[in-house]
């Protein structure tokens, strides 16, 4: 029989005190106290990458899905999806949403995003105090969804509206009194259960709005016979019920909400250290010239724009942490952890460590100019068999729209003393208010309508 590590185990109140005063840095101040690899509430907790590559890499360890995933699936309404599956389920679901994301499907789309991002922008008034850059950033992002993965022109009726509830339903989730993603399970949240109930149910119903407007789309298409290549004719094509079509839709609407999310502390970043926006700008301008927009060919050509967005991905990871179950027992420092149980991958703690990091709390893409101290520390879409399968648009989508808001304005931020909130999902605290100051154009980007 394998001998159980004996490791250290931080108290709950502490840890939640920890990382409510510090959302951040809390969590380096919790693996430095602890160690990169300790238990807590029975579920192994790893910053160690030696670690995590065994539980990425080794497909024993990517069969079985986390029994929290799977929890949330079932009592969460319209959150079932390709990220909390395994198995047999699993592999129809990603064989019926891959094609939108595919390499040469998603280079297709720059000037897509492009001509979508300007058409936004360019309604920002110039000079005036805008509400929350995140939420603006937010409509970018969605009007571009609804076209790459959708198949939707945002600007008509029925696809404003089901837009629009996905987008809130997101909204809902993040901004819930009884949030799941809390990091481990303490008895004040009891107290939060009411809350939690009521909560659940407005979801409800807010799915079952989905699901009409799903319903009429598909009704919509069948009688136009339309043959198109995006999730909804995908799935439906498929064989999928409504229920798991409109879950589906929801699940990778809010994994795309991640990059909005990125996005916003790019520019937050951006507006802290204009000099950025300036090297960022030029470069893009010196390699594009007369091009509107870049595409990943490009992407070899623009290191000081793609070590902004890897430094982006490093200090502000879309998700603090995920969940693994091992498939077979995972050897950890003075042991082995059994098979079958619960580790939490630590992936602030790890992007954030100073064993693999020079200056880790200072954000600085000039990092990336010279070769990693530890590469494995790195996984902002992981690795291995269930890596995120949205790579590539994710990082065309950020570089594409970098490029459109950086060409035609600068962005002030207004207020840079905004936290997170701490939870496992980052968001920020309050709204982040912003200006835009369009530049005066010696060579202005040209504007199609999207």
């Amino acid at each position: 029989m394998s001998k159980k590590p004996s490791l250290q185990s931080p108290g709950t109140r502490e840890t939640k005190e920890l990382l409510k005063n510090s959302p951040q840095q809390g969590w380096v101040e919790l693996v430095q106290k602890y160690g990169k690899t300790f238990v807590y509430q029975g579920s192994l907790a790893t910053c160690d990458p030696v670690v995590v590559q065994k539980l990425l890499m080794n497909r024993s360890h990517t069969r079985k899905r986390s029994a929290v995933y799977k929890l949330m699936s079932r009592i969460i309404p319209g959150a079932p999806g390709v990220l909390f599956m395994d198995g047999k389920e699993w592999h129809k679901h990603v064989q019926a949403v891959m094609p939108v994301f595919t390499k040469a499907h998603v280079e297709a789309q720059a000037r897509t995003i492009h001509e979508t991002v300007m058409t936004r922008v360019q309604d920002w008034p110039d000079g005036q105090p805008l509400h929350d850059l995140f939420q603006a950033v937010t409509e970018i992002g969605l009007r571009v969804v609804l076209k790459v993965g959708y198949g939707l022109d945002p600007d008509q009726e029925v696809a404003a509206r089901f837009g629009y509830e996905f987008m809130d339903y997101k909204r809902k989730t993040m901004t819930a009194t009884a949030r799941l993603d809390e990091f481990g399970f303490s008895w004040d949240q009891l107290s939060q259960l009411p809350a939690f109930i009521r909560e659940r149910r407005e979801l409800r119903k807010q799915v079952n709005r989905q699901q009409g407007l799903v319903t009429q789309i598909m009704e919509e298409r069948r009688q136009n016979n339309h043959q198109g290549h995006d999730w909804i004719s995908l799935m439906s094509k498929g064989g999928f019920s409504l229920s798991e079509v409109t879950d589906e839709l929801n699940h990778i609407y809010g994994a795309f909400n991640a990059i909005d999310y990125a996005i916003t502390c790019g520019l937050y970043e951006i507006s802290k250290q204009p000099d950025w926006a300036k090297r960022i700008r030029d470069e893009l301008n010196s390699v594009l010239g007369d091009r509107d927009y870049p595409t990943r060919d490009d992407f070899d050509q623009l290191p000081d724009t793609i070590h902004f967005m890897k430094e982006v991905f490093r200090y502000y990871p879309v998700a603090i942490a995920v969940m693994r179950r091992t498939g077979e027992p995972l050897p950890v420092e003075g042991g082995e952890w059994p098979t079958d149980q619960e580790v939490l991958i630590l992936l602030q703690s790890m992007h954030h460590h100073p064993d693999y990091w020079d200056e880790p709390e200072v954000f600085n893409p000039d990092r990336w100019r010279h070769p990693l101290r530890e590469p494995q520390a790195y996984i902002p879409f992981l690795t291995g068999p269930r890596q995120c399968i949205g790579r590539h648009l994710a990082e065309l989508h950020f570089v594409v729209t970098l490029n459109a808001i950086l060409r035609h304005a600068d962005i002030q931020v207004l207020d840079h003393d905004v936290p997170l909130l701490p939870y496992l999902i980052p968001r920020f605290a309050k709204a982040i208010p912003f200006q835009m100051h369009t530049l005066q154009p010696h060579a202005e980007p040209t504007v199609r309508k999207a």
